[in-house]
């Protein structure tokens, strides 16, 4: 299928042109404009590609890859920048008290507040 580039581009500026009005006439931002208008417009072009069924050819279906997705590389280079994984379990932040979890029992019963006597407020004067 042969792409109409006058008409396509005619349809961009058309689009631009609308955003630009639409936006209040501003100065300065043809680029901006023309560039919303341009993935607009390739939005609405290739909207019925998105309609098309799924290709794939059930679970076992496994995409034909010419080059590796990622760069080799990448690969070597794993695992070799240290992080909070790599500190083990012996691990301790500088000025963290090492507190003691209450047991499951104990976190769980319900917290009765201290007796306070008899205290008279404002209006029971």
């Amino acid at each position: 299928m042969a792409i109409d580039f006058e008409a396509l581009n005619e349809r961009i500026r058309q689009r631009a042109h609308a955003i630009w009005e639409r936006e209040g006439r501003p100065e300065g931002r043809e680029d901006a404009h023309w560039g919303l208008a341009s993935e607009e417009i390739a939005i609405e072009d290739n909207y019925s590609a998105t309609l098309k069924p799924n290709p794939s050819h059930g679970p076992d279906d496994v995409a034909e890859h010419t080059e590796p997705v990622e760069p080799a590389l990448a690969m070597a280079n794993q695992g070799e920048q240290p992080g909070l994984t790599d500190q083990g379990e012996d691990f301790h932040v500088p000025g963290a008290t090492e507190e003691t979890w209450p047991e499951p029992a104990e976190a769980t019963a319900p917290s009765i507040p201290p007796a306070r006597g008899n205290r008279r407020g404002r209006r029971g004067a």
